[in-house]
């Protein structure tokens, strides 16, 4: 999938972000899978999640950004990029933000993502 643009802190108006942060433009939860926002099966009308949050245990996530450079995952020379090396801990109960449309779980995992757009 290609990247989109995306605005940051300006993508959505004050009334939508209360209701992103909120989680009322739903979630998903992912174990131990890789999704795709858009192509994989049941996630093919979301573009994008805005935040995971790990939940039941400590995760091991990686996640690729729409914007280019700022995936959640280190490849072996320190560069951030999807389909690096080493998975990010993201510990139970933490939350991390950006703007996400490819995340992988390891099995026995647990992950809330929230959906964006």
């Amino acid at each position: 999938m290609a990247r989109i643009v995306h605005k940051g802190v300006r993508e959505f108006e004050s009334g939508e972000l209360s209701g992103i942060a909120l989680g009322q433009n739903g979630f998903k939860i992912v174990s131990g899978a890789t999704v795709e926002c858009g192509v994989t099966s049941g996630y093919e009308d979301i573009k994008y999640f805005v935040a995971l949050k790990a939940i039941h245990v400590d995760a091991q996530v990686e996640a690729r950004s729409v914007t280019v450079g700022d995936d959640l995952t280190i490849d072996s020379n320190g560069v951030a990029q999807f389909g690096g090396s080493d998975e990010v801990a993201v510990l139970n109960g933490d939350i991390i933000y950006g703007a996400f449309d490819k995340v992988k779980v390891d099995s026995n995992d647990y992950v809330i993502a929230y959906i964006g757009r």
